[in-house]
């Protein structure tokens, strides 16, 4: 069991922006030139079999081999490398926050850190310093809010601004303040990989009680978003979609092929899935799974929905483990396994209430079966037997989930044109 004090960068080298802030976006492949490295360092090898390795690595080692490695840097840069390493980045890593807990700091200093699951690291994805004023609440670590993440695309806001960023190339670019008057519910791609469209799905804010529903196109910014309405298959679906989908920072959908899935809605009065095919531009309901409580079958309420092996998967998380149901053929539920959490160390680090009950927020990861737990002050990672096998925490700072993940990728999109070094840079980069 390992403790983890602080995250590591997302590229290893690059300088801690705590530390050095003007050296934490150097956008370009180093220059091998430059730094008077061997022009090319590694050895002859077969050239397909070098491929088939490089596009299994993560992203951070990619960008040292370039680093050491003209001929590695001039294939990583070709757009068919970047298709075929995000083809093979399969990983979708969970996403928390640390915020650094001091009344005396004037300033929110924030760490957006990705959990790398195999390799039991917690790495840093984004480090975010700025005024409060007006000032961010002290019990929210998160300062900024992720409304989406699709396809190692980050969409954010923060205060008036909307911002897409992609962490493995530093690119970034501003979109229209949809979160000012709206809410989005869903950031998604459109089509295949070397053609996709990237679309934002929004309703307007609550209190308007006829909710309709709006698509905007970053891949395309200059069209106006077009109204789908409310198009559905069911009556009841039409009735829990009137007040609006909740919005995604509260609760993201989970994407399995070409269908968008939520968890049930405020004001629904069962436990369906909601759906939405992105296709057709349909709403539906999927039934839950059942399970047995005392003498009688039940739908499960479901704590959270995640994809595994290309199927809708629903969690049920109780004082003790955690149940995970696979959607199969037909629509039928399947139990699938269970996760025991661990309860001595969750007594220790408050993961329950003065009533015995479960508060720790928990997050189950289809990769290898583990769980994230978070407690007040610690996150502990969990393997699929409940024993721990990590904690991630850092003094004096608050830690939370974000339950969104992020997949690794090095495409390139034209809406992500910014650098670091533009005019009017965005905190992020602080």
């Amino acid at each position: 069991m390992e403790e983890e004090d602080s995250g590591e960068d997302l590229v290893p080298e690059v300088l801690d922006a705590e530390e050095n802030p003007d050296a934490a976006g150097d956008e370009d492949m180093p220059d091998v030139e430059s730094t008077g490295s061997n022009e090319d360092a590694l050895p002859e090898v077969d050239q397909g079999a070098f491929y088939h390795v490089l596009i299994r690595m993560s992203a951070a080692e990619v960008r040292n081999a370039a680093a050491v490695s003209r001929t590695v840097r001039d294939l990583v840069r070709t757009d068919a490398f970047r298709r075929d390493h995000h083809r093979h980045s399969s990983s979708h890593m969970p996403l928390f926050f640390y915020r650094y807990w001091d009344y005396y700091l004037p300033a929110v200093v924030v760490n957006l850190c990705f959990v790398d699951i195999a390799a039991r690291v917690a790495r840093k994805v984004i480090y975010f310093a700025d005024a409060p004023d007006p000032p961010i609440p002290s019990f929210d670590p998160r300062a900024f809010i992720i409304e989406g993440s699709c396809d190692g695309i980050l969409l954010f806001s923060y205060r008036s601004r909307l911002y897409a960023f992609n962490p493995c190339t530093r690119h970034w670019g501003n979109l229209p303040p949809l979160h000012l008057t709206n809410e989005i519910v869903a950031f998604y791609g459109h089509g295949p990989l070397d053609n996709r469209e990237y679309r934002v799905l929004y309703h307007p804010m609550e209190g308007q009680f006829d909710s309709r529903y709006w698509i905007f196109s970053p891949t395309f910014p200059d069209q106006p978003p077009r109204c789908i309405g409310r198009a559905v298959n069911m009556e009841v679906v039409d009735l829990s979609l009137e007040r609006g989908i909740t919005p995604s920072y509260e609760m993201p959908p989970v994407t399995v092929g070409q269908r968008l899935h939520w968890r049930p809605q405020i004001g629904q009065y069962n436990h369906n899935v909601l759906v939405f095919d992105t296709v057709a531009e349909v709403f539906d309901m999927i039934p839950p799974p059942r399970m047995l409580e005392g003498d009688l079958w039940v739908d499960v309420d479901g704590d959270q929905l995640l994809e595994i092996n290309d199927k809708l998967a629903m969690t049920f998380i109780s004082r003790e483990r955690v149940d995970v149901w696979v959607l199969q053929e037909g629509e039928v539920w399947a139990h699938q396994y269970q996760i025991p959490l661990p309860v001595p160390q969750l007594a220790i680090f408050e993961g329950y209430d003065d009533e015995g009950f479960l508060s720790a927020a928990v997050f189950a990861v289809s990769e290898q079966r583990n769980a994230l737990v978070q407690c007040p002050a610690i996150i502990l990672h969990c393997d699929t037997g409940g024993d721990v096998l990590k904690f991630y925490s850092r003094t004096g700072n608050l830690t939370v989930l974000s339950r969104y993940t992020l997949q690794e990728s090095l495409l390139e999109h034209p809406f992500l044109p910014m650098r670091r070094s533009d005019i009017n840079h965005p905190q992020f980069f602080l």
